[in-house]
């Protein structure tokens, strides 16, 4: 059995949000699971780091702080024009 990149980001997610260690931080590794990481334990700029995809640095931006390092990553139209 596999486990893809995105299920073990979630589980890692997940025991974060009852224990968070450095070693769970390390396995997500997906923009999703790291943008809930920064919104709903800790915004620690490892983890925005890991969020490339352009929604979720739009979500990011949105919603948490609209900060020009994620700004940049914006890259589709159809996000960069609500921000």
């Amino acid at each position: 059995m596999w486990i893809y990149p995105e299920e073990m980001s979630e589980i890692a997610y997940k025991i974060c949000l009852e224990e968070d260690t450095l070693e769970m931080r390390s396995l997500i590794t997906t923009s999703q699971w790291a943008y809930y990481y920064c919104q709903n334990i800790k915004d620690r700029s490892e983890m925005r780091d890991r969020i490339t995809e352009s929604y979720w640095a739009y979500a990011y931006c949105k919603y948490i702080k609209d900060i020009p390092e994620m700004r940049d990553r914006v890259t589709g139209s159809q996000w960069a024009y609500w921000l």
